[in-house]
């Protein structure tokens, strides 16, 4: 039952988000980082995990600037399973946001860096379902575990994932380490 109900919010995703531009993934130079970086932007897709996937085999280390709105929390997943198994960094450069789907892809980090002017935002997963966005918490134990699997407590999953879907829980950097999450100044401060 409970994989059948993953398989319809997987195919709920997919069918909403299709008319949306995917993801775009774009090796870039950063300072201080010799190996480079890739810069996420856009609306993560289903599929983008694939594409993340193939730009990181070209590269033996990166920093992975993540910006935008979110999109499927699965996707996500994958490639912040990917950024952790390789012990790569995450950042939130000045002046942009990461929000939903791509603050789980930032949370992934061995190190996370977020700018003064750059922002995290959290909600609860939702679908679309006719035309209406949908709260949902039927794979919120899966999100939990990876969460956890992550190093993060039970009290840092649920400030992730209790915000309403309606709404963005944006937080700083004072705010992220108060609910757990370490995270560094970007640039880093002499």
């Amino acid at each position: 039952m409970r994989s059948r109900i993953i398989m319809s919010l997987v195919a709920a995703v997919a069918l909403c988000a299709g008319a949306a531009h995917a993801a775009q993934f774009e090796r870039v130079d950063l300072p201080g980082a010799p190996g480079g970086a890739i810069k996420l932007s856009g609306v993560i897709m289903l599929g983008d995990d694939a594409s993340f996937h193939a730009l990181a085999e070209k590269m033996p280390n990166a920093v992975v600037i993540t910006t935008g709105p979110g999109g499927s929390v699965f996707a996500a997943i994958n490639i912040g399973s990917e950024i952790r198994n390789r012990g790569w960094t995450t950042l939130v450069p000045p002046d942009t946001y990461c929000a939903s789907a791509c603050s789980m892809i930032w949370l992934a980090g061995t190190r996370r860096l977020l700018a003064d002017s750059g922002r995290i935002g959290f909600h609860a997963m939702s679908i679309h379902r006719d035309g209406m966005v949908v709260e949902t918490h039927a794979p919120d134990i899966d999100l939990r575990r990876w969460l956890n699997a992550l190093g993060y407590t039970e009290d840092t999953t649920a400030t992730i994932v209790n915000t309403p879907s309606s709404l963005v829980r944006w937080l700083d950097r004072l705010e992220l380490q108060a609910n757990g999450i370490a995270v560094e100044p970007y640039p880093a401060t002499q």
